[in-house]
């Protein structure tokens, strides 16, 4: 039997065939456009490529930067807007970078090669630099106008009835976002920028504080009294409201916004609980409010002397301060527990001088009296002395302490009580606050003479000035200098005590005598313008005119005796004063 012969489909053949035939045509068109447009791209930006929204594709890097540098430019105001609009000028520094922005827009698809059937749609930003400290300050600042506080309704008490304050939403100003926007935005040439902000929601509500209104009721019910030994001090119900905090806890809960004590009371409501409690810190703020009440600086013992020996006039008094943390604590732990009474814990001061101490402080007679006449002065400068002096009294000197005028005085301002008053400054005469102080040290300055203490540091008036006669027993005084110092040289301390009588201000200076004597004179051998005290003597005038009409110079003597009378030391002081007219007023 013959052979069967295989049929060959020829149709199918030429099929494939053909399919062979399209595929390597097409790859063959596929290559030589890839070949072609690599070419054709090799030194241009791929097509699809924007910056800020400037077409870039095909163009030359040179071409690139040309129609940038002709669209660009760094805006001279940045403007927020929220409820306000803050306009932000050169602090910012926006600065482009056109030949990186360039560069990176080059880039886009050069790792992967050239798909010249892809559209690469990119919109790249500008590469932009600012000054980011400036920025986030200015937002600071816009956020402390542009941020509302969230706040809780709470409670207060109007004529005897519990009121509600009602709850607010609040809004924060979102700094990092709004950093990243600016830049993200400067970047694609945007100047004008709307705030992002955050919607801040209150815990509780008016309608949560009606739930609890029975419990509220117990609390400000409560009669809690404050006890400083005799002394009683009732918390108002006023007071008990101000303490009243609430919390929401449950599913909504959040633990920032948990009390920073135990809360009391829970009230349930479907799946949350409103708890009834106390804030510490509200508590505390009641304790400082009431420490005003109670604290008082301790105070000296006020001395005289009579037949030479030192007398109590005034007895001293203990000081006392509440201790704050320590009575908040023991109030919150009254009101947690239902305690209806608080013993007040107090710290007490002993004063430095008391009838007790005299001895050991060596208090035991006056050592010296300064004094000055202010006769003829007005209103603000008599009120400025009263001031200063008051500074001064009790003041206790260590023995061996260097005394300054100027550090004991502390401040000089409206703050401190004093009144504008003509005051000697650089070459003019002018009010300023505390005129008339030269008053209180020049006193001082005598008392210091009379009490043979060494004298550190002392300063005359530029010129002189007719409340300070004796002239040349002066001493100036202007903070932080000239300042008056002299030493405690004695063996005890030296308690100051400071009195005005008619229109004499006195320094009056207790401790222990050195021995000896003092003697005053106008010139060394201790013959002319002789006294036994600062006050009294008459010191020599030279000098004449030499520097303007009412000019001279006045010089004076101390001459210091041992108790057998012998002359053991000699100071001498020099006041040059220049003419009034050199300083008008």
């Amino acid at each position: 039997m013959a052979a069967k012969k295989k049929k060959v489909n020829l149709f199918n053949n030429r099929k494939l065939m053909y399919a062979y035939i399209a595929f390597f045509v097409i790859a063959a068109t596929y290559v030589l456009a890839l070949t072609a447009s690599s070419y054709a791209y090799e030194n241009r930006i791929y097509p699809g490529v924007s910056v800020a929204g400037i077409y870039l594709g095909g163009k030359t890097r040179q071409e690139a930067k040309k129609e940038l540098s002709q669209k660009v430019s760094a805006p001279k105001t940045v403007t927020l807007s929220g409820a306000g609009q803050y306009d932000l000028g050169p602090e910012l520094a926006v600065r482009y970078n056109i030949d990186k922005s360039v560069d990176d827009a080059f880039d886009v698809g050069r790792s992967n090669g050239l798909n010249p059937i892809k559209k690469y749609n990119v919109n790249l930003p500008l590469e932009v630099s600012f000054d980011h400290d400036a920025l986030t300050a200015a937002l600071i600042n816009v956020s402390s106008a542009e941020n509302e506080p969230v706040e809780d309704a709470s409670i207060y008490m109007q004529g005897g009835a519990v009121k509600a304050n009602r709850e607010s939403v609040g809004s924060r100003v979102l700094l990092g976002e709004n950093i990243e926007m600016v830049e993200n935005g400067l970047g694609n040439m945007k100047s004008s920028f709307n705030l992002k902000v955050k919607t801040m929601q209150p815990i509780i509500t008016e309608q949560d504080i009606a739930l609890a209104q029975s419990e509220v009721q117990e609390i400000l019910s409560r009669k809690i009294v404050l006890k400083d030994g005799g002394e009683s001090y009732p918390v108002s119900s006023a007071d008990l409201a101000s303490f009243i905090n609430f919390k929401r806890s449950g599913p909504a809960s959040s633990v920032e916004n948990s009390l920073p004590i135990e809360n009391i009371f829970p009230l349930e409501t479907n799946d949350e609980i409103i708890s009834v409690g106390f804030d510490r810190a509200k508590v505390r703020d009641f304790a400082v409010r009431l420490s005003g009440q109670i604290n008082q600086d301790a105070a000296n013992a006020k001395l005289a002397a009579s037949d030479g020996k030192v007398q109590v006039v005034a007895a001293s008094r203990d000081g006392k301060s509440v201790k704050i943390d320590e009575l908040a604590s023991r109030l919150s732990d009254a009101l947690e527990n239902g305690k209806e009474e608080v013993d007040i814990p107090i710290e007490v001061t002993k004063p430095e001088v008391s009838s007790d101490n005299l001895d050991k402080l060596g208090l035991k007679e006056l050592i010296s009296t300064g004094w000055t006449d202010f006769s003829g002065s007005p209103e603000n400068r008599i009120h400025n002395i009263d001031v200063g002096a008051a500074r001064f009294n009790g003041v206790l000197i260590k023995p061996g302490e260097d005394f300054s005028f100027d550090d004991t005085l502390g401040n000089v301002d409206a703050s401190t009580g004093y009144l504008p008053e003509l005051v000697i400054l650089k070459d003019k005469t002018v009010p300023e606050y505390g005129g008339g102080l030269c008053q209180v040290s020049t006193t001082a300055f005598r008392a210091a003479l009379n009490a043979g203490l060494p004298i550190l540091e002392r300063a005359a008036h530029a010129y002189p000035v007719g409340y300070y006669k004796p002239y040349g027993v002066d001493a100036t005084i202007y903070l932080p200098s000239p300042d008056l110092i002299f030493k405690n040289d004695t063996p005890g301390y030296i308690l100051i005590q400071t009195r005005i009588a008619g229109n004499r201000l006195y320094f009056d200076f207790y401790g222990t005598k050195k021995p000896g004597s003092i003697k005053f004179a106008g010139d060394a051998a201790g013959t002319q313008g002789v006294s036994d005290t600062a006050e009294g003597l008459t010191p020599t005038i030279t000098e004449q005119e030499a520097r303007g009409p009412k000019s001279f110079t006045a010089t004076f003597y101390r001459l210091m005796y041992d108790a057998a009378g012998k002359l053991i030391k000699t100071n001498f002081w020099v006041s040059k004063y220049d003419s009034p007219d050199k300083y008008p007023h």
